[in-house]
């Protein structure tokens, strides 16, 4: 076995949920060289959805359920072993593991179209056979972690919400704020981002429990975040419980593509080290190496910031509103580039001079919510705090 193919499965041992939810749809049991290992995963995943214990000790108890012979006790110590997996690096592990399979089943199927041409077999039935076992390559096979589970149990479950702000934000919601240049986003992102972390309401300004954030500003540096924050977290700590400067944790000023996998690997250590239940990260234009246009370009971009989400936390992220006027003569607040970050997020909220008062704007939804939220429906420029809302 491959030391990607242990280290998968000692992450998996070590931090199973959460391993689980960052290799999900990577890689499967028929990506490994040993089919024994590969049953090993199969049951690893399948007690993790279940909810069971995969400790060493349980894992080494279910071989024989498993159908598994052979596999040495110390083996699955050394797969755990803090000095040779990381679990932060699952998915790259991940990855490597179902690179490996690709290679060794391009070979094969190299190999048997060879022996079919030579064999005499009809030109065009080699051609769809190989294009046959080509398609499963890439396809793969089932991971085993998609499980269906009978209505009953469903309704039967909690309807509590898991609020991290009360009223504003649940775990594993996604927020993304919009607005034209100047008016005033970044400064309310901050607003959430520190008053919470303070352990104060961002928009009633009420107690509330204090919340771990980590904010990845792929825009702005440290010197902008100091010069435009100082005072914010100087009376969110004279204000909370506790002081965001000591607590809130920031990477500001580097540029990412977080559909890259080394760029996505550092942001789920940032999560692995940190523990956030907030992650503000953007704008969404500067975690993409070229400009979102088409669903195709931002596919990629979805896929990788959901594969943050599944850490259980929730995103909020700020994006470039379009430029184009709509029929009722305002700026279109919707997020500019491809239509597929329309609809991907909870929640779309554009912020929008107002019309009729001076340094206040309207809170508008470029979508719908998918749930009840108690979003302000105008904000003012405050004395105390960036936005206060606007009676």
């Amino acid at each position: 076995m491959s030391a990607a193919e242990e280290a998968l499965l000692g992450a998996l041992i070590d931090q199973p949920a959460q391993t689980l939810r960052t290799i999900n749809g990577i890689v499967s049991a028929a990506d490994f060289t040993d089919t024994r290992h590969g049953a090993i995963f199969d049951g690893l995943v399948n007690a993790i959805v279940r909810g069971e214990p995969v400790d060493v000790v349980a894992v080494d108890s279910r071989f024989h359920a498993w159908g598994v012979a052979g596999i040495n006790p110390a083996d699955v110590w050394r797969w755990v072993d803090p000095q040779r997996m990381f679990p932060h690096h699952a998915s790259q592990y991940a990855q490597v593991v179902r690179a490996d399979a690709v290679r060794r089943r391009l070979r094969e199927v190299v190999t048997h179209t060879s022996e079919r041409m030579q064999s005499g077999e009809p030109a065009l039935e080699i051609a769809s056979k190989a294009i046959d076992e080509l398609t499963g390559l890439v396809d793969g096979a089932a991971s085993g972690s998609l499980q269906a589970r009978p209505l009953r149990d469903v309704l039967a479950g909690e309807d509590t919400y898991d609020w991290i702000i009360p009223g504003l934000l649940e775990r594993q919601d996604r927020l993304v704020v919009t607005g034209a240049e100047g008016a005033g986003k970044t400064m309310w992102m901050r607003q959430l981002a520190l008053l919470s972390a303070a352990g104060i309401h961002p928009v009633t300004f009420a107690p509330i429990n204090p919340v771990e954030v980590l904010v990845v500003d792929a825009e702005n540096t440290e010197r902008q975040w100091r010069r435009a924050t100082r005072w914010i977290a100087a009376n969110a700590a004279r204000d909370g419980r506790r002081d965001p400067a000591d607590v809130v944790h920031l990477a500001a000023g580097h540029r990412i593509d977080i559909t890259k996998g080394p760029h996505l690997s550092e942001i789920h250590r940032l999560i692995d080290n940190h523990k956030p239940d907030v992650l503000f990260i953007g704008p969404l234009y500067k975690l993409v190496s070229k400009a979102i246009n088409s669903d195709d370009d931002a596919a990629p971009l979805i896929v990788a910031l959901d594969s943050l989400r599944e850490r259980n936390v929730a995103l909020v992220m700020e994006a470039h509103a379009g430029h184009a006027i709509g029929a009722s003569g305002y700026r279109d607040l919707r997020p500019r580039g491809s239509s597929a970050l329309l609809g991907w997020p909870e929640f779309g909220l554009g912020l929008r001079p107002s019309a009729e008062t001076d340094g206040v704007v309207d809170v508008v939804k470029w979508r719908g919510d998918r749930d009840t939220r108690e979003w302000p429906k105008q904000m003012h420029r405050g004395s105390s705090w960036p936005w206060e809302v606007w009676q």
